[in-house]
């Protein structure tokens, strides 16, 4: 229950934020980057194999380093998720 809660809450502020970086989507969660940003990254790399997510890849180290929510992955329940943590 706890990683589509996660699931929920990133789709949200990538929806109302925009393409973000791990680390800023972490601190919008009102979360410390250095504790959670393991977590919160497995997470994201489970939704990016979904296709609901995908990231662009720095040119030399192929890190990630922004990550987008794909425009065909956005559900009516995300839309609504995302409208209600914006109050």
């Amino acid at each position: 229950m706890f990683a589509s809660i996660i699931r929920t809450a990133v789709r949200s502020h990538l929806i109302n934020g925009g393409p973000q970086t791990c680390s800023q989507v972490v601190a919008a969660m009102g979360l410390d980057p250095k504790r959670h940003k393991g977590t919160i990254h497995a997470i994201m790399c489970d939704l990016e194999s979904d296709g609901v997510l995908w990231a662009e890849l720095h040119h030399k180290t192929l890190k990630r380093t922004k990550w987008h929510i794909a425009p065909g992955m956005i559900r009516k329940r995300d839309r609504l998720a995302a409208a209600f943590s914006q109050v």
